[in-house]
């Protein structure tokens, strides 16, 4: 889509200027999963057609949890804010999991729902014309998510078209970014607009970045400047190329080891020097100061922390993450601000206050050896063929079919220390809300994003059952989006288990083979699901036939154009990993 097109759309009903309307702010696609609601929509998008309107891409999603976590996978390569729309209160119901996701990612989201018709008599265009339309009413139908929208709103007159959704776009933009919810009645949709006129631009602005104070930049610059072993502990700041450089920068003018702890995105490198692994716990019992760098959870307390004369200092657009109800990690500063040009600032404001570069380069060559003492450990997964595969030689294998072309969008089952990932915007991990489901539409939103580039989905076999991979694979087939999909199939949700081991290491549910509410068997053919959508699917329980048969699949994406699964039958294990 031409984003530079002019708008030229003449709509008489509410739908008509809302669907042109969501084109002309810049959203690509809206991704729908349909209903009864829906009418004066598909007219709109019909005579939109007709006459030749500039409208959105629309992408059938045969379930809402899937659209929400490809417009997720959209916004997260792109930046830009992408539309969903779902049927009334049920609809929304099924997509919640989704925006639990998108909410703690702080991805920006227009979702929509229609809503059942307001009115009974039938005199208006839209009223109640179905039983269902009785039982689905909801008193409150926002109120299932407000937790974690930045906003909601029902849309109540058609002149309120245009202000409703530069307000809803401007809120999910501004920072902390977020998704926003509008539902929309029948009637309202199918309402006549009384030839108002609509503005080609946005009329509400998103706003301002959050800018950081100079007093409470100045002190952690000084803290900074005079601290002996400094440590950045990040989870999104990758996030964008912007952020990334900057932690870079700073990291690298003050030679800060950098802990990616649960990440979401990749700061730095995996080979950068710097780049001291994915556990923070060894680091922090010797940190004097500990920059948290838009990082929601920087240390599990239970297993450590900052020594007690050690200064804490957290930066980000919402450095305490108030919609988290408990949070406690020691702060002495929050700095408030945008990740890139804070930490820009920062670095700038401390050169004043730094140690000598010869001090500066002895930490950097000590930090660098550690490093790479670390990353040296920890690999070589491939380097012997185990008896029987294990997550580290599948991660070690995932890894062999990684270029600077080839992004990963990883839902638990990689291990980090096995990944050479040297380009930012990479790598995309799950979101620490843990709504499972999330990775396979990621992935199909990242591909839709970036068609240029090879996308490689990595899940555990409970993570792709709940991401709905029949509706996902067609997807894939009729958007014709090539995606490798890796199960990690142990049969188990090793998470749920792992907890279980972590509280009652000795218990009765230690001794289980099969472990209580954590196995997976029988074991479903992953790969019969991918061939029902035209895909390549393969299974693989042979060390030996693992490597060959990643390549055969990724070949099909590369050459054929066409997604492919590989079944990868893993021993169990509930070690904790990266």
């Amino acid at each position: 889509m031409k984003q530079d097109r002019p708008v030229t759309f003449d709509p008489q009903t509410a739908a008509e200027a809302w669907l042109g309307l969501l084109a002309a702010r810049g959203i690509d696609y809206l991704f729908a999963n349909g209903g009864t609601d829906f009418a004066p929509v598909v007219e709109g998008y019909a005579k939109g057609r007709a006459q030749g309107w500039r409208l959105p891409e629309i992408v059938i999603v045969p379930h809402e949890n899937l659209g929400v976590a490809m417009a997720h996978g959209y916004t997260m390569v792109t930046g830009r804010p992408q539309a969903m729309m779902v049927h009334v209160g049920v609809g929304t119901a099924n997509a919640l999991n989704g925006l639990i996701n998108a909410s703690r990612m702080n991805i920006p989201m227009l979702f929509t729902a229609g809503r059942t018709p307001i009115t009974e008599s039938g005199a208006l265009a839209g009223a109640r014309n179905n039983y269902i339309h009785w039982a689905q009413e909801h008193f409150d139908q926002g109120g299932m998510l407000r937790e974690f929208m930045k906003w909601d709103y029902e849309l109540r007159h058609a002149e309120q078209v245009e202000g409703i959704l530069d307000r809803a776009l401007a809120i999910a933009r501004s920072e902390p970014q977020g998704p926003v919810y509008v539902s929309l009645p029948r009637e309202i949709l199918a309402m006549g607009l009384s030839g108002q006129a609509l503005s080609a631009r946005a009329t509400i602005a998103p706003a301002s970045p959050p800018a950081a104070d100079p007093d409470t930049l100045e002190e952690a610059a000084r803290l900074l400047g005079r601290a002996e072993s400094p440590l950045i502990i990040t989870a999104n700041g990758g996030r964008t190329l912007e952020s990334g450089r900057a932690l870079t920068q700073l990291a690298e003018a003050f030679a800060i080891p950098v802990i990616h702890y649960r990440p979401r995105y990749l700061a730095l490198s995996t080979e950068h020097p710097l780049a001291a692994g994915w556990d923070p716990h060894a680091f922090l019992k010797d940190a004097d100061l500990v920059l948290c760098i838009d990082c929601d959870v920087p240390w599990i307390p239970a297993q450590g922390g900052p020594k007690p004369d050690a200064k804490v200092v957290h930066i980000g657009p919402d450095p305490l993450f108030a919609r988290y109800p408990l949070r406690s990690f020691r702060t002495d500063i929050a700095l408030t601000g945008a990740v890139a040009p804070t930490l820009s600032a920062l670095c700038e404001r401390t050169q004043k206050h730094a140690a000598s570069p010869a001090k500066i380069e002895d930490r950097r060559k000590s930090v660098a050896a550690r490093s790479a003492d670390t990353r040296s450990k920890a690999r070589g997964g491939a380097q012997a063929v185990p008896a029987s595969i294990t997550p580290k030689y599948a991660s070690a294998c995932v890894n062999r079919l990684m270029d600077d072309a080839t992004m990963l969008v990883n839902e638990y089952p990689i291990l980090l220390e096995e990944m050479t990932i040297g380009q930012p915007l990479r790598y995309f991990g799950n979101p620490p809300s843990g709504g499972l489901g999330w990775g396979m539409g990621a992935a199909l939103g990242a591909k839709l994003a970036a068609p240029d580039k090879s996308v490689i989905c990595t899940l555990g076999d409970g993570a792709y059952m709940f991401g709905n991979p029949t509706p996902g694979h067609f997807v894939g087939e009729g958007m014709r989006l090539p995606v490798l999909y890796v199960i990690f199939n142990n049969a188990r949700w090793a998470a749920v288990h792992r907890s279980t081991l972590s509280i009652y290491p000795k218990g009765h549910a230690s001794k289980m083979t099969e472990p209580a509410f954590a196995t997976l068997e029988p074991s479903p053919r992953f790969e019969h699901i991918v061939q029902a959508s035209g895909g390549h699917g393969e299974r693989v329980s042979d060390p030996k036939q693992l490597m060959p048969a990643l390549e055969r699949a990724m070949k099909v994406v590369r050459e054929e154009k066409r997604q492919a699964l590989v079944n990868v039958c893993l021993e169990a294990s509930y070690v904790k990993t990266s």
